[in-house]
């Protein structure tokens, strides 16, 4: 399969044989498919398609809620834990709800 691809492409091969743009990737982790700020207590579901792939903390927050897609590799359970202003929890969630604070929802696929 690698041989396959043209040199500079900037395609990746993916353990199951799917490729991807670094490109792209890049774009996505940068905040490039957009974000939600959420500074209510409503849970917020991410669009169709897509997961939230970061959660940046603007003001301390307590996560009420969250749903992640079966892709993600999250042990544990960190419903009423309390993430401080300037941390950012990585994963992919798609849906989650705080009690309190301001957060900035970054979208992904």
């Amino acid at each position: 399969m690698i041989e396959s691809m043209s040199p500079r492409s900037g395609r990746v091969l993916r353990e199951d044989d799917s490729y991807i743009n670094v490109a792209d990737l890049a774009e996505e982790s940068l905040g490039g498919k957009g974000f939600e700020f959420i500074t209510d207590k409503a849970e917020h579901v991410a669009p169709k398609g897509m997961v939230y792939i970061a959660l940046q903390v603007l003001d301390d927050a307590v996560i009420a809620s969250y749903k992640t897609d079966d892709g993600a590799k999250i042990t544990g359970n960190i419903t009423g834990e309390s993430l401080p202003a300037g941390f950012i929890l990585y994963g992919r969630y798609t849906s989650v709800k705080f009690d309190g604070g301001k957060v900035i929802a970054y979208k992904g696929v």
